[in-house]
Parts: structure tokens; sequence; C-alpha cells
């Protein structure tokens, strides 16, 4: 698997997403949490086949005790390791205190003493905290616990706010070819430019891309998703691909994406996932294709329905 070099450390194209691993997750997965054998043989499908690359929170469950158990039996390389700074609350008054204390004890979990990169996990904290936010992240920068930070970010205006504090260098944005706002908006090559690092999540639309679309009864999916969902899958049909080889060749490819997020809820899929990146590159025409068609999804209408808790097992 291709990986490009961050901070003197190896990152590969695909990170593995782990929120599957400490809470039921996405639309399309009806397995549910999995349990630690079987969660310990996906980090290892992982690292085995070229994707050393992890992304977690505080937020997603377990899930850092999981990786923290699971890399006390891993021998091989050390995976690039990125976590988050979950989101404050009320009680928050100090925000220094609350990024540094939640990192310590996101390496406690992990039982490591530095990891590659830290998010900051809720974007309104961004806002909320501005300045002072990023000089704490910049903070355990300099305390040596990461290697760069930066913050989890939605929309174009987000991106407008995190590149006025010099002290962020990364980030992680939802991108799919349902999604394409961040690339049409321009956001995308001004990261670039300014040498971020790039995470894109939701590269599968959580999932809504796997959807039958004979057998979705939500009347907003059927609406806004179904009618692309049978787009994407004629145009992978068109090209001999199946529909995750084409979507994850579409973002792989795209100017100034780092690396690609991409949970899994088996081994099998783990590896499959990583098969996919052999997928060959899309032709001009094709990637033109896919950015007319796919150019008016209605993604906030949609993720009305991604937002829905899930019930937990």
């Amino acid at each position: 698997m291709k990986s490009i070099t961050v901070t003197g450390k190896k990152l590969p194209a695909m990170t593995i997403g782990t929120v599957q691993l400490g809470m039921n997750y996405g639309i399309a997965n009806e397995g549910g949490k999995p349990d630690e054998q079987k969660s310990f043989a996906m980090l290892r499908a992982a690292f085995e086949n070229g994707a050393a690359s992890l992304d977690t929170s505080p937020a997603y469950g377990n899930s850092e005790e999981v990786i923290g158990r699971f890399l006390k039996t891993w021998d091989g390389e050390t995976p690039y390791i990125t976590t988050k700074i979950p989101r404050t609350d009320e009680n928050t008054r100090d925000i220094e205190t609350h990024v540094i204390a939640s990192i310590e004890r996101s390496l406690e979990r992990f039982g490591v003493k530095k990891v590659n990169c830290v998010l900051v996990h809720n974007v309104n904290d961004m806002y909320k905290y501005g300045a002072s936010l990023a000089a704490a992240m910049e903070k355990i920068q300099k305390l040596g616990y990461t290697d760069s930070v930066g913050v989890s970010v939605y929309t174009g205006e987000d991106v407008d706010e995190m590149l006025r504090s010099p002290q962020y260098t990364a980030t992680q944005v939802p991108m799919s070819i349902f999604d394409q706002r961040l690339i049409a908006g321009g956001y995308i090559r001004r990261l670039k430019d300014a040498g971020y690092t790039v995470f894109v999540r939701s590269v599968f639309l959580q999932g809504v891309f796997f959807l039958d679309p004979d057998k979705v009864s939500d009347p907003i999916l059927v609406e806004h998703a179904v009618p692309k969902i049978r787009l994407i899958r004629e145009i992978a049909r068109s090209e001999g691909m199946s529909v995750a080889q084409l979507a994850i060749a579409f973002m792989r490819d795209c100017d100034g994406v780092s690396s690609l997020v991409l949970g899994a809820d088996a081994p099998e899929q783990v590896r499959e996932n990583i098969s996919y990146f052999d997928a060959p590159t899309l032709s001009d025409a094709v990637t033109e294709r896919l950015r007319s068609e796919f150019s008016s999804v209605d993604i906030p209408e949609i993720m009305k329905v991604l937002s829905r808790p899930k019930p937990q097992n």
C-alpha cells in the first residue's frame, strides 16, 4: 500500500477507523460492536497488510482501551495513531487543563508515551475557545505528546476558521463521491497548499453506498439517496469495478488527500478494504462524470437519517 511520510512517520493511504471497536456505528452495520477477539483480529489484519494507521477517540466507547490491549500483543511496526480531544462541557473552565488531561488519559489507555496526531473532536470548541484552544493544542505538541495537531471539521467555513491558527497542520474531513463540497469549494486545495495532513472520513457515507436501493424505506433516503445509489452502481458496473473500489479510487486520487479512514466489521472486510486500494486510476472522463452527476446530492438531508441514534445490542 502506498504511503507518505509525515513528521518522520509513515502514514499509509488507508487508516483503519476504530469507532466500531467501541460502539455500534453505521447504517449498514448489522453485526454490532465486535468482541475483543474479533477486534484484535481486525487490527492485526490491517497492520499485517500495510495499513498500520489508526483513527480513534475517547468518544468511541472503549475503543482506546481495546487498542491499548492489542498493542501489548503486537510486536511489529508501531502504527500511526490519531486520536482526539473530546468535546468540552459546561464544567470546562481551563481549556489547557482539559486538553492536557485528555491526551494524558489517552496515552495511558494506549500504553504509549506519544501519538502521531491529535485532533479537536468537536468543531464547536474551535469556535468557542479560538486562540486559547490552538495554544493548548500546541502545548501538548511541545510536551512531546504528539507530532501534529489539528481539528476534525465539516464545512468550508470550518476550514477557513481552522486555517487562521498556524498551530494546526492536520485535519479530518467528511468527503465521498456523494459529498464533494470541500473539493468544489477549493478547500482541499487550500489545505494542501498550507501543508496539511488531510484524513478523509465517510468515504462510503457511513454505509449508505451499500444499501439495497430496492429495500430502502426511509422517505428521506428514498428521495435523496436511492437515485444516487442506483447511479453509482451503474457507473461502477460500466467501469468493471465494485462500488467500494470506485468510491475509494475517486477519493484516493483526490489531490491533497493524505489517508482515507475506513471502518470495518470483520477482519475479512479490513483485508477487502485494503485490496480496493489496488483499483486502477479512474479516467479523466469518469472522474468528471462523478463530479458532475453527484454535485447536487443533499447531504444535510441524508445526514438527518445517519445522525439518528443507533440501538445498542
